[in-house]
């Protein structure tokens, strides 16, 4: 699944996209119809994932790697769903930590200069263990 239509920046701390997946009658992340503005989560998961094979494309040949959202924090909602909001909406992500097990980012939400969703999310990236004997 992916939801992010275009990448609008990114450098070595952020990188910001944006979306009109929200708008969909089909988004996947609809419950009953309806689009929580807590799916704003996955949307920010997936441009902290972009930013991180950005980086590791930037700084060497390195394969796909396989994480996970570990923890959300700090979140603060603006609006409850995202149904109503006609603007597309821009995905801002900034790393605050990272080292090769996990990201620390804070990131937000935006339309027509509205913060809809801001928080922190913590992702875990797993270890490749096939090459170990």
């Amino acid at each position: 699944m992916v939801l992010l239509d275009a990448i609008s920046l990114w450098d070595q701390q952020t990188i910001r996209c944006l979306t009109q997946s929200h708008l969909l009658p089909d988004n996947p992340l609809r419950d009953g119809g309806v689009l929580s503005v807590f799916a704003g989560v996955e949307y920010a998961a997936q441009a902290m994932a972009i930013h991180a094979r950005l980086l590791d494309s930037a700084t060497a040949d390195i394969p796909p790697r396989k994480g996970f959202l570990a923890v959300a924090s700090k979140l603060n909602a603006n609006v409850d769903v995202l149904d109503h909001i006609a603007a597309p909406i821009q995905v801002e992500a900034n790393m605050l930590a990272h080292n090769t097990d996990s990201s620390l980012y804070a990131f937000s939400l935006t339309a027509d200069g509205q913060t809809l969703l801001s928080g922190q999310l913590t992702a875990v990236i797993i270890s490749d263990t096939s090459s170990r004997p």
